[in-house]
């Protein structure tokens, strides 16, 4: 008889048990519809406003609470309160504004003024700890949502005449940015389009979009079904959306292989030579 496993023995499951429940990443610019998406996770809802003051566009939506951060120690205490609370989902708007609180925590510990090399390196360990700590929130079967604006930099295609290739992604220190891209299920960039009808009227409508699938210059990512494909982007985009298609994503067309044509070289001509009269005697 096999004996029971113990320790962390104990925690081995099947993939398909895992509770299904989301992390995503949202970032883009003002007024994309970022918050409007965290509106649609499962409620009960708590939205964690982190000097945002942006639940204006969603004062509608039922289910929906609102606690408002001005210090790093609420956001720690939040964090405790919502283990084991009623609160199906938690939103945090805004990781970037969230990131200026553990520079004047860091700042405020240290006695300083001024940010120094040593105060970033603590403020980067205070986000990278506790941001983690809200994506595990996930383990309880809570979905997260961290919202960030977003931030170009330059890539890693500079070239001699200092042409940049640039990179979009949340407004985070790099190391802060490279650890949250890592951790959560899906990173989907908001944007705004114009849709112009082909009617007479040319009525023109705005879209709400987000972008999902690899991009060469904005950080997104879906961790779809292996033999899935996902859209460039989605349109009204909403959490059951992207529950969907991290489910069962889009069959991947048919690759079809077009064979180069094959060269073929034309025959020679036999040319018949003809005699005269005088040759043939």
């Amino acid at each position: 008889m096999a004996e029971e496993a113990t320790g962390v023995l104990s925690r081995i499951s099947a993939v398909k048990s895992l509770p299904k429940v989301l992390s995503a990443l949202i970032y883009g610019r003002s007024g994309t519809g970022k918050t409007t998406i965290g509106s649609t996770f499962p409620a009960p809802i708590l939205f964690i406003d982190i000097r945002e003051k942006g639940t204006d566009s969603i004062s509608n939506v039922e289910g929906v609470d609102v606690v408002s951060i001005e210090k790093w120690s609420e956001l720690e205490e939040v964090y405790w309160f919502l283990k084991g609370s009623k609160y199906k989902s938690v939103i945090l708007d805004q990781v970037s504004s969230m990131q200026d609180l553990a520079m004047e925590h860091a700042m405020e510990e240290e006695g300083k003024d001024v940010m120094s090399q040593r105060l970033w390196g603590i403020t980067g360990g205070l986000m990278k700890t506790w941001l983690l700590n809200y994506r595990d929130l996930t383990d309880a079967g809570i979905n997260v949502g961290f919202i960030a604006h977003d931030r170009a930099t330059k890539g890693e295609g500079a070239d001699e005449d200092e042409t940049l290739d640039p990179s979009i992604g949340p407004r985070l220190m790099p190391s802060v940015a490279g650890l949250l891209n890592g951790s959560v299920k899906v990173i989907g960039n908001t944007f705004v389009r114009e849709v112009f009808s082909m009617d007479d009227a040319k009525t023109r409508t705005i879209e709400y979009c987000m972008r999902l699938a690899p991009h060469p210059y904005y950080t997104t990512k879906m961790r779809n079904p292996l033999g899935t494909s996902i859209p460039e982007f989605i349109v009204d985009p909403s959490y059951d959306k992207l529950m969907q298609l991290m489910a069962s994503g889009e069959t991947k067309p048919v690759r079809r292989i077009v064979e180069p044509p094959v060269e073929t070289k034309p025959e020679p001509k036999v040319v018949k030579r003809t005699t005269t009269k005088s040759e043939e005697k």
